[in-house]
């Protein structure tokens, strides 16, 4: 079996995964908050951004460092496993205690009532909490990653989202407070991870556990630059409810009006979230050799994930005032203030499609040792996002913050594409974002107007013009078209 389709039977593996497991908790969100009321789901949201923002940084920074570490010193790939359990061990317990006191914090200046505060409290804490635990499942998924044994990963993901839906399934059918959803959520994480490792130290390696904390610490001071990268990515994704929280920029009441297309269309960042790891290891070794494949196949990613991201998320916004009724509360009085979310649902989508290509600039700067160049560029967009939406939302309210969306996506993607330049490893913007947005563009246009006639004219629109747009204006080059036939025909290797 050829390289090139090992890795794309790799990623398919996640990608399946992945889509059964969007499915299922999707299913499972619209059972949660059609349950919820307009008050209730405002807290969701903000309870998500806080676990998010507490929980989700550091760690990963050291998982991505530690599968750079294994894919090219294979050897002592256990002893690098236990150095990661001991850290991420220590980083969870130091995050639970920030927790603990950030919560009530928070709550104090945010929530007037005390029934809300106690409610923010119990579920940020509860939710966070999920997140630390299911560090030692990340943890497995750096072994799977590094060892290239996705398929068995995707089936604990897959398992993992049934865990999740259940919970949301049965607390709304009886009735739960919010609190009680995300205990439900820890302790089924609690049990993912464990199921995890287990797999993981039967069938793929046996950490190396040891009490080198100097190890553990070296481990984090090398993943720190990208783990303050991780943190503003998730500041990114999540500030615009603490943002639009403020009431000088918008208020409450807006929360769920961005943060409803928004959480709906973000579901579909699993799809760059389950090929990337399978390239990295491929990346990271290439990034090694003085040749151009690194580029060759970095151009290929990013540009095939913006393609695959472009006609899904038009199709979704084009299908907006059928699809985000669903995953909002049933309150008639909200329902009909909720003409912002349909409208500020395309810029949403934009944004989303172009985080697709920004999200692979991690991995190459890894697969480079240049960490620190995504800290720059998310740096940048955050600054972007946050000046923008400070100047916009007081006017512009829901429709500021996807102004904001897009223009730091679009900064991520155009610096990092600079910083690549810089390191003598340059994509042209041009391959990666002009002719393929154009054709987005055209597309969208033609496929709103469709919709407006009959919904599957619309849908036809986009299956029809986008594959042919691309076609006209070549937007896919020979190496490329290459590298697509490797996957399916692996006698032609797109390089000899």
């Amino acid at each position: 079996m050829s390289r090139t389709r090992y890795l794309a039977l790799n990623a398919l593996s996640m990608l399946i995964a992945n889509i059964f497991s969007k499915i299922v908790l999707f299913i499972g969100m619209i059972f949660l908050l059609q349950y919820l009321d307009a008050g209730e789901e405002s807290i969701y949201y903000l309870v998500t951004a806080f676990a998010m923002v507490i929980a989700v940084n550091f760690q990963d920074g050291m998982v991505v460092m530690t599968i750079r570490r294994i894919a090219t010193d294979i050897q002592n790939g256990p002893r690098e496993m236990g150095t990661l359990y001991l850290a991420t061990s220590v980083l969870a317990l130091v995050l639970a205690a920030i927790t603990f006191i950030a919560s009530f914090v928070y709550a104090g200046i945010q929530f007037e009532g005390e029934n809300q505060r106690i409610e923010f409290i119990q579920s940020a804490m509860a939710l966070t909490g999920a997140f630390l635990v299911g560090y030692g499942y990340a943890v497995a998924g750096a072994g799977f990653k590094a060892y290239e044994k996705l398929w068995i990963e995707s089936i604990l993901l897959a398992l993992q989202s049934i865990f999740s839906a259940g919970v949301y399934w049965y607390g709304a059918t009886h009735q739960w407070p919010l609190p009680y959803f995300f205990y439900g959520l820890f302790i089924t994480t609690a049990f993912h991870s464990t199921i995890s490792f287990i797999v993981l130290y039967l069938f793929i390696v046996k950490p190396k556990f040891h009490s080198d904390f100097r190890s553990a610490y070296e481990l984090f001071a090398e993943s720190l630059q990208l783990g303050f990268a991780s943190l503003l990515r998730v500041l990114q994704e999540r500030i615009h409810p603490f943002l639009i929280n403020i009431p000088s920029l918008a208020g409450q009441s807006y929360i769920t009006q961005w943060s409803s297309p928004n959480n709906l269309f973000a579901h579909f960042k699993f799809i760059p979230l389950s090929i990337r790891p399978a390239m990295f290891p491929t990346l990271a070794r290439k990034a090694e050799l003085e040749t151009d494949e690194f580029q060759v196949y970095s151009l290929a990613l990013m540009k095939f994930l913006y393609l695959l991201a472009l006609p899904l998320l038009i199709t979704m916004s084009i299908a907006r005032h059928e699809v985000l009724p669903l995953i909002t509360t049933m309150e008639a009085d909200f329902s009909e203030t909720y003409a912002f979310a349909i409208m500020v649902a395309p810029l949403v989508a934009w944004s989303i499609a172009l985080s697709f290509p920004s999200q692979v600039l991690r991995t190459l700067f890894v697969a480079l040792k240049k960490p620190q160049y995504e800290f720059r560029t998310v740096l940048a967009g955050l600054c972007v996002l946050v000046v923008l939406d400070i100047l916009l939302l007081p006017e512009y309210k829901v429709m500021g913050a996807g102004i904001a969306s897009i223009s730091a996506e679009l900064t991520i993607l155009i610096y990092g594409l600079w910083l690549l330049n810089k390191l003598g490893r340059g994509i042209k913007l041009s391959h990666v974002f002009l002719l393929p947005t154009l054709c987005g563009m055209i597309t969208h246009l033609s496929a709103e107007f469709l919709y407006r006639e009959l919904w599957i004219y619309g849908i036809l629109g986009v299956i029809v013009v986008f594959p042919i747009l691309l076609l006209i204006f070549r937007v896919i080059s020979p190496v490329e078209w290459s590298i697509l036939r490797e996957m399916f025909m692996p006698s032609k290797p797109a390089f000899k």
